[in-house]
């Protein structure tokens, strides 16, 4: 179906088309002169050759000049919410995560070489999805009273097979919202969504301290509802960040057939003032379902979750921090996604 004016995938789509890099090689129109040939570079030592060494750089090299270039250009604003000591603005910060991947693939073309292939995952996997719709108020499930609004955006993959994901943005609780979720996680959900051949209802959940952390939890409850009412094959929480700590409190009161944890601060509920957290702890790695984690490397954010008594979870770890990573590696982690939403299967009756 092609696109209409004000609808929500228009936008998308032109946002993807605009960040679109696949380099083509072209030929020379006539062969190069072959000149004379220059004097041996004999410099003694193969660590030193005039005009550089031909060489790829390992994934962890590749990143340090990315790093390097984006310390350098783009510092990061404070993003630790005020609960944590931070002092920072949670509008500058999700405008850094807007902008971000932009700004990787511009480093990563200046930095890495333009020979390379720099495509973010949401351009790479993402543009060929079927549909795009949102969800105001998730009207189809009746309100309850005091509850928060929902707002949600799902994203339907041109080969469906009825199998389903709620996904949850990061942002500390307190950001992750406005331009952060369009430019940042959505294109990624798309792509996840597209590859796997999974329908992905992506939650703009209440943000604290706006909400309790009860409130918030209720939005996912309501979200994995609605998507029950679909009759799903399976269904599927996708967090990162805090959004994973929030995947694994809604896991503890609904059935779900699989968790996706990306980069998961699972520390930031115990750093919540008892006002916002209430009774709410996240449940030991033994009680979660089938779950593939995902941690980088060189986290500079949260610490790596222990595991050791999840007898069903799976970890791959990345080349990456808490928010920068190369193309290549961003293109893998979401590929790693979908490959494991792809592969879950319904543990619960829907």
């Amino acid at each position: 179906m092609p696109d209409q004016p004000g609808q929500p995938d228009q936008p998308y789509r032109e946002a993807q088309d605009r960040m679109r890099h696949t380099p083509s090689p072209e030929e020379p129109a006539a062969p190069l002169p072959a000149g004379e040939a220059g004097p041996l570079n004999d410099q003694g030592s193969p660590e030193f050759n005039v005009g550089g060494v031909e060489r790829a750089l390992s994934p962890k090299e590749q990143l340090e000049q990315l790093i390097s270039y984006m310390n350098a250009t783009y510092p990061a604003p404070d993003t630790p919410p005020p609960w944590e000591g931070g002092t920072g603005d949670p509008a500058e910060a999700d405008r850094y995560m807007g902008h971000l991947a932009d700004r990787i693939t511009h480093a990563s073309m200046l930095m890495l070489g333009s020979g390379l292939d720099h495509t973010m995952p949401g351009v790479a996997y993402g543009m060929n999805i079927a549909k795009i719709r949102d969800l105001p108020a998730l009207s189809d499930i009746p309100d309850t009273p005091g509850e928060p609004e929902l707002l949600a955006r799902v994203f339907v993959p041109s080969s469906p097979t009825r199998r389903w994901a709620v996904s949850l943005h990061p942002g500390g609780l307190w950001r992750g919202s406005g331009i952060s979720l369009e430019q940042h996680w959505r294109p990624d959900v798309a792509a996840a969504a597209e590859l796997s051949g999974t329908t992905i209802l992506d939650l703009d959940y209440p943000l604290l301290p706006g909400a309790t952390l009860d409130e918030v939890v209720s939005s996912v409850h309501k979200a994995l509802d609605y998507v029950a009412a679909q009759e799903p094959a399976s269904v599927t929480l996708w967090g990162a960040g805090s959004g994973a700590a929030l995947a694994v409190l809604a896991a503890e009161q609904r059935s779900v057939d699989g968790l996706v944890l990306t980069n998961p601060g699972l520390g930031s509920v115990d750093k919540l003032p008892a006002e916002l957290r209430g009774n709410r702890t996240v449940p030991a790695p033994s009680a979660w379902p089938r779950t593939l984690v995902q941690t980088a490397l060189y986290d500079d954010t949260t610490p790596h979750p222990t595991t050791t008594e999840a007898h069903n979870a799976t970890v791959i770890e990345y080349h990456s921090t808490h928010t920068i990573a190369t193309p290549e590696e961003s293109r893998r982690r979401i590929c790693d996604v979908a490959d494991f939403l792809a592969a879950v299967d319904a543990t619960n009756p829907y």
